[in-house]
């Protein structure tokens, strides 16, 4: 028991592991008691409807801030004892922020009636998009106080956002869903995520208090201005394409199929992003600043192969433990109405397994601005995606989308085990990158 406990003590990974698993099972409570009130107030078809938003959300984010929230952490990360190039950093960050933020919120508020048949197709929730022209400056604020202080590497700070916001989450759905049922759901998926940022500033204060006196316009830098440019390339297809791809596979399986199973898909990425954010928590917290900072090929595959040995047999074995219960799952996180999710599970989960080995390859993408490999993995990842899973769902029905997402997975893995296949298996040691 003491050399576990001294072994967990000299383990960066293992500490932020151990303490995020606090985060995570909170995280998992609030998504089985909110999941059990949209199944509950909402129903399958509901469901959908609250699918399509959340991944619209995605690419609304990602527009806001231009994708600029790894580069954020990466120079933070890089600069954060140079109070001079930080300040560059950041107020290059905020200006940039800023203009997207503005124009993005003038075209969700003056197009909301176009953007409401886009995403819910004939359904009235136009208003949803002018609340979000509200709000979405304070996510994108928010966006950039948690870049800064992950950048610090302050993990337990970040950790404590998150529990804030899981909590904010189950209260604001549960309240909202109980009262207005569907509309309770979207205006929810709307609002939680700017509530955050009153809690980051003071978590931004207290522990980097120098760091509100960097924020100034005069040293907007056009140098960083185009290194944060090339990771707005990057999240061209991730964070602003792909979710909206997801839409319109949905809406294809609403169109062809029927909206209930456009539900059970839902459901099915709604338990996918349960026990995906333990992996992908860890990511952002500890491998993307680690990466940022590594220069060497030895240190990269020690980082790498650190996360597989440590993280990856437990979530393999919780992999398993899902599909064996996950009957059970669904009735204790849905209802009895969900129950032809069942089928789903297996390509689910087997294409979650290849996610989770590719992205902590993939995060090298992030970190080191390798933007011409990154956006060939992600586009044909893309293609792929789309095409399978419409030709899968005309072939086999609902099991087409998630079969088609294995297959990203898996090919997207071989692609990158490819790129860098010098820096994982060679011999070499003290060979920068």
């Amino acid at each position: 028991m003491n050399k576990l406990k001294k072994h967990i003590a000299n383990n960066l990974l293992l500490k932020v592991t151990s303490f995020n698993s606090i985060a995570i099972l909170i995280n998992v409570l609030v998504g089985v008691l909110t999941s059990k009130a949209l199944a509950e107030f909402v129903g399958t078809k509901g469901m959908a409807s609250v699918g399509n938003l959340r991944d619209f959300l995605k690419t609304i984010y990602a527009l806001a801030t231009l994708g600029i929230s790894a580069g954020i952490i990466k120079y933070t990360a890089e600069h954060k004892h140079n109070q001079s190039e930080l300040q560059k950093v950041l107020s290059t960050a905020l200006g940039i922020i800023f203009a997207a933020t503005v124009l993005v919120s003038t075209l969700l508020f003056f197009g909301a009636d176009y953007w409401n048949e886009l995403i819910f197709k004939g359904k009235e929730f136009s208003y949803i998009f002018k609340i979000l022209a509200f709000v979405l400056p304070l996510y994108t604020l928010n966006v950039l106080c948690l870049g800064i202080i992950n950048g610090f590497e302050k993990y337990k700070k970040i950790i404590t956002l998150n529990i804030i916001g899981y909590i904010a989450n189950l209260l604001c759905t549960v309240y909202l869903v109980w009262k207005h049922a569907l509309d309770g759901a979207l205006i929810s998926l709307s609002i939680v995520p700017s509530f955050l940022l009153i809690f980051s500033l003071i978590l931004l204060y207290r522990e980097c208090i120098l760091l509100p006196t960097t924020f100034n316009t005069s040293t907007f830098s056009k140098d960083y201005a185009k290194k944060y440019l090339s990771y707005t390339l990057m999240a061209a297809v991730s964070a602003f394409i792909f979710p909206m791809i997801y839409v319109f596979v949905r809406n294809h399986v609403i169109e062809t199929i029927g909206e209930a199973e456009a539900g059970y898909w839902e459901a099915m990425q709604r338990i996918s992003n349960q026990y995906l954010i333990f992996v992908t928590s860890l990511l952002t917290l500890y491998v993307l600043p680690k990466l940022s900072e590594n220069k060497t090929i030895a240190g990269f595959r020690t980082i790498v192969f650190n996360f597989y040995k440590t993280i990856l047999p437990v979530f393999t074995i919780g992999l398993i433990i899902i599909y064996v219960a996950r009957i059970w799952v669904i009735e204790f996180i849905y209802n009895e109405e969900f129950l032809p999710a069942e089928s789903l599970f297996f390509w689910q989960l087997l294409g979650d397994f290849f996610k989770v080995i590719s992205l902590v390859i993939a995060y090298q993408l992030f970190a080191k601005k390798m933007l011409g490999y990154y956006l060939f993995v992600e586009i044909s990842s893309l293609i792929l995606f789309y095409s399978l899973s419409i030709y899968f769902t005309n072939q086999v029905g609902i099991e087409g989308v998630v079969m088609a997402h294995c297959a990203r997975s898996f090919i997207a893995l071989i692609l990158l085990i490819t790129i860098f296949r010098k820096s994982l298996f060679s011999k070499i040691e003290t060979e920068k990158l």
